[in-house]
């Protein structure tokens, strides 16, 4: 497994190498670590403290690093598999240094939680708190340990996830149940794509350029559905 840090990374120099030994300065045209060597792709890593972090809220910067991260799919030839941003330090002492009002720091909170969200809903970025140096140094060595093993691509156990069907489903249900059951579709995706192709048999055949243009199925999820089926 190897390490890429950008240049401008340089406060986190000294915890990297207690980690690894492989490790290459770059310029990074986004992100500010790559993890590089494993059997999927690369990890695109975004650390921000917590004072930039708040700063990028306030400035709207965040949310463009978050879109640009999102939409691509190489950093320096590596392909990009996994996207997570790192809030390295702690939001306590942030506000120790501010002498805040109950209502101001409700208000801040507020706004950090909201930011938070958005960042894991809208913007489909996994968020991790680091509160200090030991614990980012712990972060990226499990991190890099998991990708090392694949271990961040595997399934829970079938018992979590599968859900209890009762043997006297209606045929129409039961046929929603194995649409639903193909990731990113869900309920309302599996009804549309049922009406608009009447049997699961015809979706099967449905070439990936008739499944997108299904409403709510776009080149990616139409992709997941044509390789289940061929």
């Amino acid at each position: 497994m190897k390490l890429l840090i950008d240049h401008r990374e340089h406060k986190v120099l000294e915890i990297v190498h207690r980690i690894c030994e492989n490790i290459e300065i770059v310029s990074l045209p986004l992100a500010d670590i790559l993890i590089v060597g494993g059997s999927s792709g690369a990890v695109a890593i975004e650390r921000k403290t917590v004072h930039d972090f708040v700063s990028s809220i306030h400035s709207n910067r965040l949310w463009d690093q978050l879109l640009r991260l999102m939409k691509t799919d190489r950093i320096l030839n590596h392909e990009i598999v996994r996207r997570i941003l790192v809030i390295h330090g702690s939001f306590k002492e942030y506000l120790e240094s501010f002498d805040l009002s109950e209502p101001d720091l409700s208000k801040f909170w507020a706004s950090l939680m909201g930011a938070l969200l958005e960042t894991l809903y809208v913007y489909e970025t996994p968020l991790i708190i680091a509160e200090d140096d030991l614990a980012f140094a712990s972060f990226l060595r499990v991190m890099m340990k998991r990708e090392e093993r694949n271990a961040n691509e595997k399934l829970p156990p079938p018992r979590w996830y599968r859900k209890h069907v009762p043997i006297d489903l209606p045929v129409k249900d039961m046929k929603l149940y194995v649409l639903d059951s193909i990731p990113l579709i869900g309920n309302s995706r599996a009804k549309v794509l049922l009406e608009q192709f009447g049997t699961i048999e015809k979706i099967a055949k449905a070439s990936r350029e008739e499944l997108q243009r299904i409403p709510g199925i776009g080149k990616k999820k139409a992709e997941i559905i044509y390789n289940i089926f061929h």
